[in-house]
C-alpha cells in the first residue's frame, strides 16, 4: 500500500463518529475520565478495618475484597438524578482480572448501555466510557453495575443505610422493599441486579460530565435522602454516635480487670446491642471476645465486661456497627461527613 493510501485509510478511521459504534463495542479508559463526576473519586480509599471485612480480605487501599466460589455476579448501585443528566459510563473499584463489563439499567431491567473494560493492569478504580451516552430523567431509578465472571469484588457492609448525594446524583438509601447495593448471581433466577445483602456497597458509580469544568462536582454534605423519601418537618434525623469511651481511644497500660464503657450521644435501642453489633476483638483474631453487656438508659452508657478478664500486653479493638439505632430508628454514624455509614471503632492496649 502506498504512503498516500495508508494516510487516507487512517484518516477515515479517525473521523468515524463515536455515535456510529454499537454500545457493546465502546472504547474504554483505564484512568479516570477527564471532566467526569462520580459518587467517588478515582483516588478514594475506603479506610476499612479487617474486622469490618468479616471472613474476607482487606486490601492495601482499605477495601474489603471477596473471592466468592460462585460462577459470576452482577453488582450494582441504585441511584436517581435531580435533573436531566447524561450518563457517560461507569467507574468501579476492580479486583477481578477476568474480562468484566459495565452496564446502565432502568428500574424495569432494561439494559440502556453496556461495554467492556480494558484488561486489568492493577487492582483499583477503573473507568468505562459508553460509546453512546445515555440521557436519564429525574424521578426515575437507575442502576449502574458491572459483571464479575470470577465473582471477585470489593464491598462495604451497611453502607447504604443512608443515601449518598453528589451533585445531581443520589445513591438511594436501602429500605426493606427497595434495597441498594444490589446483585444478581449467575446461579440465581434474577435477570438483572435486584437482590441485596446487608445494604452493602459494591463500589460502582455512574459517570456524568461536569458542566463547564474539568473537575468533579463537590459532594453534598451532609448526604440527604432522595426526594422520593422526604423527611417530615421536625423529625429526628440526627444519627447517634459514640461520645466518650473508657479506656480512652488509643490508651495503653490498661488494667486486666478493666471493664469497657461506651457513652452514646443519645439513647439507643437496647435490641440493637447484640454481640453481632458490638464486638470486642483481640489483635490478630477474628472471633470476638465473649463479654457481658449492660446498658444504662439514663446515662446512655454501655458497659462491656470481658468474661475471664483481659489478656496482658494485648491490643484490643472495639467495633460498634451502624445496626445500633437511636429511638427514632437512625443508624449510628460516627462521622456523617464521610460518604456512607461510619461505624464507631477504638483501640486500647493492656499492660
Amino acid at each position: 500500500m502506498g504512503i498516500r493510501a495508508l494516510v487516507a485509510s487512517l484518516a477515515v478511521l479517525v473521523l468515524v463518529p463515536m455515535s456510529a459504534l454499537p454500545a457493546t463495542a465502546a472504547p474504554v479508559e483505564s484512568r479516570a475520565q477527564r471532566g467526569a463526576a462520580a459518587l467517588w473519586e478515582s483516588d478514594f480509599a475506603a479506610d476499612l478495618t479487617e474486622q469490618e471485612c468479616g471472613s474476607w480480605r482487606l486490601d492495601s487501599d482499605g477495601f474489603c475484597t471477596a473471592d466468592d466460589s460462585r460462577n459470576g455476579v452482577e453488582l450494582g448501585t441504585r441511584f436517581e438524578t435531580s435533573r436531566e443528566l447524561t450518563i457517560t459510563g461507569v467507574r468501579v473499584y476492580r479486583v477481578d482480572p477476568a474480562t468484566i463489563t459495565g452496564s446502565l439499567w432502568d428500574a424495569d431491567g432494561n439494559r440502556l448501555a453496556t461495554a467492556t473494560f480494558d484488561p486489568l493492569v492493577r487492582k483499583g478504580w477503573q473507568d468505562l466510557v459508553f460509546a453512546t451516552p445515555v440521557v436519564i430523567s429525574p424521578g426515575q431509578t437507575y442502576i449502574a453495575s458491572y459483571y464479575s465472571p470470577a465473582t471477585k469484588y470489593a464491598f462495604q457492609y451497611d453502607y447504604f443505610r443512608r443515601a449518598v448525594t453528589r451533585g445531581p446524583v443520589t445513591a438511594l438509601r436501602a429500605t426493606e422493599t427497595s434495597p441498594n447495593g444490589v446483585h444478581c448471581y449467575d446461579v440465581a433466577t434474577c435477570s438483572f441486579p435486584v437482590n441485596s445483602f446487608r445494604d452493602s456497597n459494591y463500589w460502582v458509580t455512574p459517570l456524568w460530565p461536569t458542566p463547564g469544568t474539568d473537575t468533579p462536582e463537590p459532594p453534598t454534605d451532609p448526604p440527604t435522602d432522595p426526594p422520593t423519601d422526604p423527611t417530615p418537618p421536625g423529625a429526628d434525623v440526627e444519627p447517634p454516635k459514640v461520645r466518650t469511651t473508657a479506656p480512652s481511644r488509643g490508651a495503653k497500660g490498661v488494667g486486666l480487670a478493666r471493664t469497657i464503657k461506651v457513652t452514646f450521644s443519645e439513647r439507643v435501642q437496647t435490641k440493637g446491642l447484640t454481640k453481632a453489633n458490638v464486638r470486642l476483638l483481640r489483635k490478630g483474631h477474628r472471633k470476638p471476645v465473649a463479654v457481658t453487656m449492660r446498658y444504662d438508659e439514663g446515662r446512655n452508657r454501655l458497659t462491656l465486661d470481658p468474661k475471664g478478664g483481659l489478656r496482658a500486653m494485648t491490643r484490643y479493638h472495639v467495633v460498634i456497627t451502624s445496626r445500633v439505632l437511636d429511638l427514632s430508628g437512625n443508624p449510628l454514624d460516627q462521622d456523617p461527613r464521610k460518604p456512607g455509614i461510619q461505624p464507631a471503632t477504638f483501640t486500647f492496649t493492656t499492660r
